[in-house]
Formats: C-alpha cells, structure tokens, sequence
C-alpha cells in the first residue's frame, strides 16, 4: 500500500526529530524526556498519515486490504502514543531502558502494519531506519545494536511472510514466488544502512556528547577560577591590611608585658603574644604560597615529617582539639611533592571536622591505586544527600558560623592536582573526607 504511511524517509524524520530536541533542550528538559517528546511527534505524525492512507485506499483506490484490522492496529498505536505524550510530562525522569522500549514498540508496531500492506514490498519499509538512527544518536552502544538487529529481523520476516498487495507487487522477473533481484536489493541494502547508521551515527552522537561535557565543564571550571581568584585578590589585600593592626597590637602588648601584673595576666598576655606571632606567621605563609604557586615552586619533604608538621600547625590553631593521626608503612621513605595550598586544604578539612565533633578525630594518609589520599573523619551528624552534593560550592556551608569556603578551597587544590575530594558516612557515625591527589604529581 503506496499511501499505508507518512511520506517521510529517514534523513527527514531525523531532521525533524533533532530540531524538535533542539527547542526542547533549550528549555533545561532532562535530555531523555526531551527525546521522548520528540520521538513522540514523529509518531503522531506517522499515524496521522497512516490513517489517512488507509481511508484513501479503501474510498478511492478499492485496494483489497484487512482495513478492520489495520483501523484496530493503527487505534492501539494511537493509544500508545497518547499515552507516550503523558509520560513525557511526568516528574520521574526517562530512562534510557525506557527509551529503548518506545522505539522497539514503533518498530514492531510498523511492521505489523507493513505485514498487512505488502510487507517488503511496501516502499517505506526504509522508515524502520528511523528509529535505529534516534538510538544511534541518543542511546548507548548495546541498545542501538539491538535495536538493529530487531529492524533487519522484521525487514527479514516482511521478505518472505506478509499479505500481498497487487499494486506492490513487483512483477518484473519474477520467478515463483522467490522474491525479485530488486526487493533483495533492498534488503540488502537496509542491512548495510542499518549497519553504517548503527556504528557511524552512534560515534558522531558520542563524540558530540563529550564534546558537549568537555565544554560544560570548561565552562564549571572557569567560574570556578573566577570565584578563586576573587577570594584570592580578598585574601591579598587583607592580608596586606592586616598587618598594621598586628603590629600595632604587638607595640602595645609588649608594653603591657612591661607592666606589673599578676602571674595569670601575665600568662594571658603571653598567650595573646603568641597568637600574634601565629597571625604574622600565616600572613607570612600566605604571601609565600602565593609566590611558589606563581613560580610554579613545590616543597619535596618526606611524609611522616610533612604529617608531623601538619600536627604541630593544627595544634597551635587547635590547641583545644588533639587528632589521632595514622600514616601508611609503605609512606615512611616516601617524598612528597606539594605545594602550600595542599596543607591548607587538610587544615580547612580537619577544622571543618573539630567544628562538627572535637572527639575522635582522625587524620590519615595512605595510597591507593594511583591516588595519595588525606582521610579526616569525624564524629559529627554527617551531612544529608543534598548537602553532599552542594558541599564543593562556594559560600554553602552547613554550619551557621560558616563561610562555606573550606571545602570549597579543598576542592579546588584536588582539581588543580587532577584528583578529587569524596565524602562518605564514617563507620560507627560521622563524616569521612578524603582528599585525592594523584600519585604520580605528588610523590617524587
């Protein structure tokens, strides 16, 4: 039957198919509802003209056909399209199974249609491409293939069985009822459209995918060095304000030293002398950080003296909070390669730990795999899924006092590195951080 569906080949309906996922996309669509929708107005478009064919050829061309059943098959693929319009606007998201499932439906469903109207001799057999060329440019590799497979299975089942059509059937050196040269053709043909489409389109369709994640995340990236840089100038020039006041505050504490006071004053003004001095040191370790990281300058020291001073640091900032710290055996002879932001990052990780629980807190270094990792676990309330997944972001913090920049700062050092930072609930309750860098830029 000439007119038993829509005319529209291949290229067309996958023109029409992309451009319609194109409009939906721009709308922040999840990408496999945005397919649905547009696989669901090609086939409302392909039933229309299906049906119209139909009340064609029986009012006009008297062709002798089963239009009851084809009516009743072409009404419950009408339903299942209505029903394929409803889901598209659901909440729960489209699957990729989900997808699959739908263009497996349209392509039993046409040919089923095609049995009944000439099976391969029906021209638009060729639509069965359609749906193998929106898996190849949407699905992953396996359900393309199967798709295929399923296509050129049915375009098989049309050669030999199906309800002839006269005005289909071609006649020319026709031997029996073995199929034509040019029906064969056809077949073939399908197969090694299906085969290109298959392996060719899918290739294009991933490579544009990682072409598309490269850039969204070169666009993460550099509004990640944007926010970096503008803490960065804020540290700078507080850094550089900061220092007439510590010195004036040092004047003066040195003159109250002068003074006569009791043993506990004294003691107190000692304390707030070497406060001062850790003030002027870290403004001091400031300004240096930032002058190897311009030079590209790393500190080689072996492991268990870098863990030594890290402790020594984390106990002038925490005098209060004492941590249980453990260093792999394979790591004794080892020198590490980092730069001052590395230390940073582990102070900001464990004072984010103290912060949620002072009691037992753990710092760890070990490898594994191809990854120098800092374990800080705690015994805090941990975070809940949300806050896991927002707790790289600058200025979110969980905490009420926070400033929502220590992970954030932590996070960038991993990226800057090349590794990452994970979080996991701790065994027995809390929370365990673990900062990833790679092996092979960190240890000499």
């Amino acid at each position: 039957m000439r007119h038993s569906v829509a005319a529209t080949d291949p290229s067309t309906g996958l023109k029409l198919y992309c451009g319609f996922y194109t409009t939906l996309a721009g709308r922040h669509l999840n990408p496999n509802t945005a397919n649905l929708r547009g696989l669901c107005l090609i086939r409302s478009l392909v039933i229309a003209g299906q049906f119209a064919a139909v009340f064609y050829a029986e009012s006009q061309l008297g062709w002798l056909l089963p239009y009851v059943t084809l009516k009743l098959l072409l009404s419950a693929l009408s339903g299942f399209a209505l029903f394929s319009w409803w889901r598209s606007y659901q909440s729960w998201p489209v699957t990729d199974v989900e997808l699959f499932i739908h263009l497996c439906v349209d392509t039993l469903g046409f040919s089923a249609v095609l049995y009944f109207s000439g099976g391969a001799n029906n021209p638009f057999i060729s639509y069965l491409l359609v749906p193998l060329c929106i898996s190849a440019a949407t699905l992953p590799w396996a359900y393309t293939w199967l798709l295929g497979a399923l296509g050129f299975g049915a375009y098989s089942f049309l050669l030999f069985n199906f309800i002839p059509l006269e005005a289909l059937a071609p006649n020319h050196h026709q031997h029996g009822d073995t199929p034509n040269t040019h029906i064969l053709g056809m077949w073939a043909n399908f197969f090694v459209s299906a085969v290109l489409i298959t392996y060719f389109v899918f290739k294009m369709a991933r490579s544009l995918r990682q072409r598309e994640t490269e850039l969204a995340n070169s666009r993460e990236h550099r509004l990640q060095d944007e926010q970096l840089l503008a803490v960065a100038s804020l540290a700078a020039g507080t850094a550089h304000e900061l220092g007439t006041p510590l010195s004036t505050m040092k004047i003066i504490l040195e003159d109250l030293a002068e003074q006569s006071f009791d043993d506990e004053t004294h003691a107190d003004l000692a304390t707030l002398n070497q406060q001062l001095d850790h003030c002027r040191d870290i403004l001091t370790t400031l300004v240096g950080t930032a002058r190897d990281l311009s030079s590209d300058n790393s500190l080689s020291v072996p492991a268990p003296e870098y863990l030594a001073k890290l402790q020594e640091r984390w106990q002038v900032l925490r005098p209060d909070c004492n941590i249980h710290s453990k260093i792999s055996p394979t790591l004794a002879d080892t020198i590490l390669t980092l730069d001052g932001t590395v230390s940073q990052a582990v102070l900001n990780l464990l004072s984010n730990g103290a912060d949620a629980s002072n009691k037992d807190l753990c710092l760890e270094i070990f490898t594994e795999g191809q990854y120098l990792i800092f374990a800080i676990s705690d015994r805090g309330p941990g975070l809940s899924s949300e806050q896991a997944a927002m707790m790289c972001k600058a200025f979110v913090s969980s905490k009420g006092k926070g400033r929502g920049l220590g992970l954030f700062l932590s996070n960038a050092t991993a990226n800057r590195y090349g590794g990452e930072l994970r979080w996991r609930q701790r065994d027995g309750g809390g929370s365990r951080v673990e900062l990833c860098l790679p092996t092979t830029k960190v240890i000499a």
